[in-house]
């Protein structure tokens, strides 16, 4: 934030304000370099994770790009003006100013300065007529950093507390948007289901939670990864047959959408389709949320890439719509990568169509 100050002849005072040292010197670079490297993660992390945009997100990257440069040059400056400043101090009376660095001390008399300016890099800037001194204010203690504007007179009072709002204000929003996505990748997310392909168990117009914490989490493919990260040692539980679950699918055209399945067979698993049943292992499987409807491959053409017959491959599952005459699932576009699950269907909380009518019924865990 930046604000212009100039010396209040109405104040007495004289404080003397010491630059961070020894542990507190510490503590204040640990946490300026956990930050930086929380800006350059944020970054690639919503480019890919943040929902209803095509990602990656070039304008993410670009947003995120110049914030973690802006941030990486205040963080050289604060490196720069310690080692400049190290054991030093700045004193502030009414007739000038005494600052000490690690070469010299020097002071400015009060007639000789022009004004003040606190800069984005949180430098105290000291103008006089023909030249400026650079303070580094942010390597105070936290609490003397805004005493030092208190002992002056801000010469745009409205203006820095615009400044001052706006600053909170986009501040909040990104504190609250990478917060956001984050428990939307690893935790939990709101769908609706626009389409019949899980009738009668989801039907159209629902609106349920997704759990992502039983699987473990995912972390999602970021630039410089090859694929994305399942970390399994966090699971709850490994993923089941009678499992409902949203995926990527493993069509291109459709990455950038999600689709909501039921597991029926695991790795390792023998799957058959027969005289319109499910065979797991050789047994044949009872399936009543299919309501009777057949199980079978007329609407598909079963080729090399999406041919599901036989011994489900290490680290694929099959998924099928509970509709299954109106699914483009497993029978679709074949085997489904375990890493492309996002989550599990939790809870049915909305239905506009049937809350309207005071049809609460199907509201609950879905099974």
């Amino acid at each position: 934030m930046i604000q212009f100050l100039r010396f209040d002849k109405s104040k007495e005072f004289d404080a003397v304000f010491n630059i961070i040292s020894g542990r507190d010197a510490v503590k204040f670079f640990i946490k300026r370099t956990v930050y930086l490297i929380l800006f350059a993660y944020s970054t690639l992390f919503l480019a890919v994770a943040i929902p209803f945009v095509k990602t990656p997100c070039v304008y993410i990257y670009f947003i995120g790009s110049l914030a973690t440069v802006f941030y990486l040059v205040r963080y050289l400056n604060h490196i720069i003006k310690y080692f400049k400043y190290k054991g030093g101090y700045i004193k502030l009376n009414k007739s000038g100013i005494e600052i000490k660095n690690t070469k010299a001390v020097f002071k400015i008399a009060a007639d000789d300065i022009t004004y003040f300016e606190i800069n984005p890099l949180g430098n105290l800037i000291i103008r006089e007529k023909s030249l400026a001194t650079s303070f580094p204010r942010v390597l105070l203690q936290e609490e003397q950093r805004d005493m030092i504007p208190g002992l002056l007179q801000d010469m745009a009072p409205g203006r820095t507390a615009l400044y001052k709002k706006i600053w909170e204000f986009v501040d909040a929003i990104t504190v609250a948007l990478v917060l956001a996505v984050h428990i939307i990748q690893y935790v939990i997310q709101a769908y609706y289901i626009p389409t019949g392909s899980m009738e009668e168990t989801l039907q159209i117009g629902d609106h349920l939670f997704v759990e992502k914490v039983t699987y473990g989490p995912v972390i999602p493919r970021m630039m410089g990864m090859e694929a994305p990260v399942h970390l399994k040692f966090l699971a709850v539980r490994e993923l089941q047959r009678g499992d409902i679950v949203i995926f990527t699918p493993p069509i291109e055209s459709e990455k950038h959408k999600d689709y909501i399945k039921r597991c029926i067979a695991l790795p390792g698993d023998e799957f058959h389709v027969k005289d319109g049943y499910v065979y797991i292992n050789g047994k044949r499987q009872d399936e009543p949320y299919t309501l009777g409807k057949p199980t079978d491959y007329d609407h598909f053409n079963i080729g090399k890439n999406n041919n599901i017959e036989g011994v489900v491959p290490a680290g694929k599952v099959v998924v099928l719509g509970d509709n299954r005459v109106n699914s483009s699932d497993g029978r679709y576009f074949g085997y489904l990568d375990i890493t492309s699950i996002k989550g599990r269907a939790f809870i049915l909380y909305w239905n506009t169509g049937q809350v309207f009518k005071g049809d609460f019924s199907r509201l609950g865990l879905i099974r």
